[in-house]
């Protein structure tokens, strides 16, 4: 483990240990958009569902002409245009608010600097940047209303994710955050968890006691800040072999079970069906990862699991033919099965 900075240290000594814990983190925790985190109150106002719809009907609110903007951007894979309209610090504030404990300033300005500087580099759009990104309708998830867009990609990968709005002047618009529906929360959300991970690994018992498993994360961070880099290089087994030399603790915590997971879908197909089982164990709410449970029960021909995550899915999106699609599939195969099986049967009286 990080231990907290002795006072003892220099001035410019403890800068230099904070800087370090925070880039340690945040490159472990950056491969993926991971878990919930804990809700904390917004300081930017966002539009409500009333109002998005409201300025969507009128062409002359620059509302669609966003929209419009941000399918083209997505589809030709140019992200910066739709970078550029989001609202970072909107992000960040609400990210890093809520911990009131000795050190948090500090601690708030290091982990704000080094997440700038990783989207600088990266982008926040850059998974879903060049696919088939196409505006639905406007839908509120968690009590936020947003903009919801499916993206489509390589071998019809489906996603949904909702752009909370605020209207910064009239007729100008930034993205406040982004609701990613496969992994059921919002970018502040991984970042706020994120946060509180910092805060166990640099401000002693006082930070450890705001985690659900009292800093048994942290303590293996920099173990799976290599598994993490080990996932960046395509090494599938040895990051599945090493994360399952995690203690049984940090194995089970969403982070690492997720990086577990992309590891998995690259390696074998028993190996996800595993994970995924794991995954189920600790998290049984499957609205935590429905797209990538709907897959695993279609792949085990487990027919009403699969019929009832995107029938879920379904409502909470407000309809799409790509899911309808899917749910037809899923009948289908159903009717097919049970017709395979009558006729065996008829065969052997």
């Amino acid at each position: 483990m990080i231990s907290s900075p002795s006072t003892d240290f220099p001035a410019s000594e403890r800068l230099r240990s904070l800087q370090r814990s925070v880039k340690i983190l945040v490159s472990a925790l950056a491969v993926l958009l991971l878990t919930s985190g804990t809700r904390v109150s917004a300081k930017t106002a966002e539009l409500s569902e009333t109002q998005l719809k409201g300025r969507l009907a009128d062409p002359a609110s620059g509302l669609p002409a966003m929209v419009a903007l941000i399918e083209k951007s997505m589809i030709s894979g140019e992200m910066w245009p739709v970078e550029d309209l989001i609202d970072q610090k909107a992000i960040l504030d609400r990210a890093t608010e809520g911990l009131q404990i000795s050190g948090a300033a500090t601690m708030k300005d290091l982990f704000c600097d080094s997440t700038t500087q990783s989207w600088q580099q990266n982008g926040l759009t850059k998974d879903f940047a060049g696919t088939n990104f196409r505006f639905l309708r406007v839908r509120t998830f968690n009590g936020r209303a947003g903009l919801l867009f499916r993206s489509a990609g390589e071998n019809n990968a489906l996603n949904f994710f909702s752009f909370t709005i605020n209207e910064i002047s009239p007729k100008t618009y930034r993205i406040t955050d982004i609701f990613t529906m496969g992994l059921n929360e919002f970018t502040s959300q991984t970042l706020h968890r994120t946060y509180v991970q910092l805060a166990a690994s640099l401000l002693g018992n006082e930070g450890r006691a705001l985690t659900k498993d009292n800093g048994a994360f942290v303590d293996s961070l920099e173990q799976v800040a290599a598994i993490s880099q080990m996932l960046k290089t395509g090494q599938w087994k040895e990051v599945l072999d090493a994360t399952a030399a995690l203690p049984a603790a940090v194995q089970t915590d969403r982070s690492v079970l997720l990086i577990r997971l992309e590891a998995a879908e690259n390696y074998s197909v028993s190996s996800r069906a595993e994970v995924l089982e794991d995954w189920l164990k600790a998290y049984p709410d499957e609205m935590q990862l429905p797209l990538k449970l709907a897959d695993h029960y279609l792949t085990q021909e487990r027919w009403d699991d699969a019929e009832r995550v995107v029938t879920r899915l379904l409502d909470l999106t407000g309809g799409d033919a790509r899911l309808q699609l899917q749910l037809g599939n899923i009948n289908y195969r159903r009717e097919r099965d049970k017709r395979l099986m009558q006729t065996a049967a008829s065969r052997n009286k």
